[in-house]
């Protein structure tokens, strides 16, 4: 009576080794040797395709990662504005009177809308490319890094945190599309100027780029 094996599996998800499918290497032919090589490139093509398929996966969780940070961060800013305007309404209880505030906009200590530097830029384009000729910056910054850099500029603007951010990604947009900033991966590649796709992660001005670049 012969007893069933169980079957295996059709394929498998890992392609193995040209050398662990045949015989030695040492004992090929010069026919055999020749059809390995020709596996060679469609092997290779297999892999890479397996690494895009990862990174369209990697890239599409970080975006989501990185909408739901926007988020939070947009909640935590509307908490701080509401709990404000709750402490000033006990200060007529103490006899001061409320210190008046702008709808949206945070404490003069939290905002690069408000500090205390002079040389103002007027515009937030200059201003973001300004911060790459301090010597501290000479890395690529997120746009969150790039937003807590503008004071150390002299940037001021009566614009909301949430409007100042979207504008830095407009200005961000726009000198990235001339080439006077440059955008990278989360993997630290640059992202040539053409690539529409590529999701960026941080930017570097041009003029922090080795000379060879």
């Amino acid at each position: 009576m012969q007893i069933a094996h169980p079957a295996h599996p059709a394929h498998s998800t890992h392609t193995a080794p040209l050398h662990a499918e045949t015989k030695p290497i040492s004992e090929m032919t010069l026919v055999e040797i020749a059809e390995q090589l020709e596996q060679v490139t469609a092997r290779i093509e297999a892999e890479r395709v397996r690494e895009r398929e990862a990174r369209k996966i990697y890239e599409a969780v970080a975006a989501e990662v990185e909408s739901k940070v926007q988020s939070i961060r947009r909640h935590a800013e509307q908490l701080v504005e509401h709990q404000r305007r709750k402490m000033q309404s006990f200060d007529g209880l103490f006899g001061r009177p409320p210190q008046p505030t702008k709808s949206g906009k945070p404490a003069p200590s939290s905002s690069p809308s408000s500090a205390p530097h002079s040389g103002s830029h007027k515009n937030i384009a200059d201003a973001i490319i300004s911060i790459w000729t301090l010597d501290k910056y000479d890395a690529p910054l997120t746009t969150e890094e790039i937003y807590d850099a503008l004071a150390e500029v002299g940037y001021r603007s009566d614009a909301s945190p949430s409007s100042l951010r979207s504008s830095i990604n407009q200005a961000l947009a726009k000198l990235c599309r001339v080439g006077r900033v440059v955008r990278f991966r989360a993997d630290g590649t640059r992202i040539p100027i053409k690539d529409t796709s590529s999701r960026a992660r941080k930017y570097l001005a041009a003029i922090r780029l080795p000379e060879d670049e």
